[in-house]
């Protein structure tokens, strides 16, 4: 049974991921942010955006995830980079509501003028984004997830500045990244 579902989500999945995209900002499904609005990835166009995939009730990775996107933050405030966003997206369907991602920023002090966290109730919406971000997850159960921790850069435009796929990585880099992007323009 696992094989013949494995296969129809290959087959339901292939046309999606066949176009490649080269901004991530054609990636048009919607998501709620943390008020409860529905917005696309477009809507942080012409900002440059840090995006990543998390979720909320992750004991140990996630809050690192979240805490190194605040030094990248850091890092962008000693460069005088005004223009970002910083934009989290959870894979638990079930469990991060926008009210709980309202309330968990709230509880972690997170400028909601900077911060976005964004829910979907369709795991087939969180699966899209996380395949384009190159980020891998699987509910283990009892409200677990295994994944990987992958931080991304986004231009203005939505393409792929700069990314780290494990959080022990220099993250001064994506400061540099901003700065040699807009040097060459």
């Amino acid at each position: 049974m696992k094989r013949i579902l494995s296969i129809i989500v290959i087959l339901i999945a292939a046309p999606i991921f066949s176009k490649e995209v080269a901004s991530l900002y054609e990636y048009t499904k919607t998501w709620k942010d943390q008020n409860n609005e529905t917005v696309q990835l477009s809507k942080f166009k012409d900002s440059y955006v840090i995006i990543g995939m998390v979720y909320t009730g992750c004991p140990h990775a996630c809050p690192l995830t979240i805490s190194k996107v605040q030094s990248i933050e850091t890092y962008f405030k000693k460069a005088k980079i005004l223009n970002y966003k910083l934009v989290l997206a959870s894979f638990d369907v079930k469990n991060d509501t926008p009210q709980h991602l309202n309330s968990y920023m709230k509880k972690r002090k997170l400028d909601f003028n900077q911060w976005t966290f964004l829910s979907t109730d369709r795991d087939s919406t969180a699966r899209e984004l996380s395949v384009l971000l190159g980020i891998s997850y699987k509910d283990i159960g009892d409200g677990d997830f295994s994944h990987s921790n992958v931080i991304t850069l986004l231009d203005k435009n939505g393409l792929i500045l700069h990314k780290i796929d494990n959080l022990n990585a220099n993250l001064n880099d994506f400061a540099d990244k901003v700065l040699e992007n807009e040097k060459s323009k």
